[in-house]
C-alpha cells in the first residue's frame, strides 16, 4: 500500500460516513488502531500523535487519518525519515485530494518525540 492508496480507502470511509464522524486511525504493519472515547475538547490531531507515542510507534512505518479541520481530513504516511501528507476536503459535489507540502500541526520526528 501507499499513501494515495491509504488516501483512496478513507475516502470511502468518508463517502459513507462523512467527515464529522471520522476517528483518528493508524495504520501500523497488519494492525487498524481506530482512536476511540477522545475526550471533549481534546482536539483529534493530538490524541492521534499522543496514541503513536503510547504505541511507540515514533520510529516505525505508518499510515494514519485525522479530522484536521472542518470538512478536512488529513492522511499521512510517516516513516523514521519524513512524512507525507494529503489534505481530503470536503466540498458540496464531494471530495477533493491535495497534496501538503508541510503540516505545521505534525509534530513527530521533529526533536519532540525523540
Amino acid at each position: 500500500m501507499d499513501l494515495n492508496e491509504f488516501t483512496h480507502i478513507t475516502l470511502a470511509v468518508l463517502e459513507d460516513q462523512g467527515t464529522e464522524a471520522y476517528a483518528p486511525t493508524i495504520i501500523a504493519e497488519e494492525t487498524l488502531q481506530v482512536i476511540q472515547g477522545i475526550p471533549e475538547g481534546l482536539d483529534h490531531r493530538q490524541a492521534l500523535q499522543e496514541t503513536v507515542l503510547r504505541l511507540g510507534l515514533e520510529q516505525s512505518e505508518f499510515y494514519f487519518g485525522v479530522r484536521s479541520g472542518p470538512g478536512e481530513i488529513t492522511t499521512g504516511f510517516h516513516t523514521q525519515v519524513s512524512t507525507q501528507v494529503q489534505r481530503i476536503s470536503e466540498l458540496r459535489q464531494g471530495f477533493v485530494v491535495s497534496e501538503l507540502e508541510d503540516c505545521a500541526w505534525w509534530t513527530l520526528g521533529q526533536g519532540r518525540d525523540q
